[in-house]
């Protein structure tokens, strides 16, 4: 059975996602992280020290690096809120 989530950005998410530049290769190299999330957000791990963030990590793609999505499911399942993305430096990958 399919159940897509709405996602949500917060400010937060849309300010450092402008602040990555290129919107139109990097809203393709993210389409598929997107689909991902809104399909089974529950697949990636709630992050260490962090209540109730979970982070997705992409493959470089496009000439364009590596992001980390941080987001959050609601009580209910049917939101993920998006709460950041930064890239992932060369040694952290």
């Amino acid at each position: 059975m399919f159940f897509a989530r709405e996602l949500i950005e917060s400010a937060a998410y849309t300010a450092s996602l402008k602040a990555l530049g290129n919107p139109e290769r990097l809203d393709d190299a993210l389409r598929g992280a997107y689909w991902a999330l809104s399909t089974n957000p529950e697949a990636y791990e709630i992050s260490k020290g962090l209540k109730d963030v979970r982070v997705l990590k992409t493959a470089p793609r496009g000439g364009l690096p590596p992001y980390r999505i941080w987001f959050r499911i609601d009580e209910n399942g049917q939101h993920v809120h998006l709460e950041d993305i930064d890239p992932i430096e060369q040694d952290e990958a």
